[in-house]
């Protein structure tokens, strides 16, 4: 009968270190393993579609959630988070008449976030780990036709699931890409290349086609910088005096007023001197 010789023990394990080196590194594995495992079980997240259609300016999306276990409390504020990676721009170009649709890749961009409060119980009270939620998405809020990344959080920030890829259809206002264009059939335009073209032709008998140096000859008068009604006086600058005279005297004239006086004086030495005479 042949016999089968067994695998000889590692020397480590024999000696008392080595058997505990052991023990602690399988429990040192066992706890990375568990902690993986309930990093993984975060729960789950679904779109009902994974493409909207927009309907009066608004998306709405329909969800599932499913958490671990169930909450403590029927209402959960839940978040989630937009992050747009593909512009679709509707664009109007050279040599066509409809807008063509050009799809951006996008990258490093901000996300929008949606706070909703999610309910998981049922009418009756019930609270369970899983519920299905609806909620729309409006050009009001920012959104607009694309694709967004989507991720659902809990309000202490845990990731529920993983993310997923979220088409908005519809259409975006268009932009106008096309260049510069003059009537083609108008025989005083020239086509020309370069950043000029569509500029009309010169006439010979023009100053500026006479000047050699380009300068531009003045034509007409200008108006003033001040208009001439700048200059008038207001009637609050005018000065107001009284009318008439100051009512003083000015030497080498008499006043009229004084001859009132002298009158009857004259009179009376006139009187007294035919009395004298008339005695004599």
């Amino acid at each position: 009968m042949r016999s089968i010789a067994l695998p000889s023990r590692p020397r480590f394990l024999s000696s008392p270190v080595g058997a505990r080196l052991l023990v602690v590194a399988l429990a040192c594995l066992a706890l990375v393993t568990t902690f993986a495992r309930d990093a993984a079980a975060v729960g789950a997240f679904k779109l009902k579609s994974t493409e909207a259609t927009e309907v009066s300016g608004a998306w709405h999306i329909y969800v599932t959630i499913e958490l671990p276990k169930a909450p403590l409390t029927a209402h959960q504020t839940m978040k989630f988070n937009f992050t747009k990676t593909m512009a679709y721009e509707r664009a109007l170009i050279d040599g066509h008449n409809e807008p063509v649709l050009n799809r951006q890749a996008l990258q490093n961009q901000t996300p929008t976030v949606e706070s909703q409060d999610v309910d998981f119980a049922d009418p009756s009270g019930k609270i369970f780990k899983g519920t299905r939620f609806d909620f729309g998405l409006t050009r009001t809020r920012g959104y607009e036709a694309g694709e967004y990344k989507v991720e659902v959080k809990t309000s202490d920030g845990v990731s529920v699931g993983s993310s997923t890829t979220l088409i908005l259809k519809g259409d975006n206002p268009v932009v106008d890409r096309r260049a510069i264009a003059f009537n083609a059939k108008d025989s005083s335009v020239k086509k020309v290349e370069a950043h000029d073209a569509g500029v009309k032709k010169d006439d010979d008998n023009t100053p500026a086609a006479n000047n050699n140096m380009g300068e531009v000859t003045p034509t007409g008068t200008a108006a003033p910088f001040i208009p001439k009604e700048g200059f008038e006086k207001t009637s609050e600058e005018e000065i107001k005096t009284r009318p008439g005279g100051c009512g003083c005297d000015v030497p080498g004239t008499t006043p009229v007023g004084a001859l009132f006086w002298l009158a009857p004086l004259a009179a009376v030495a006139a009187f007294a001197r035919l009395r004298r005479r008339s005695r004599a």
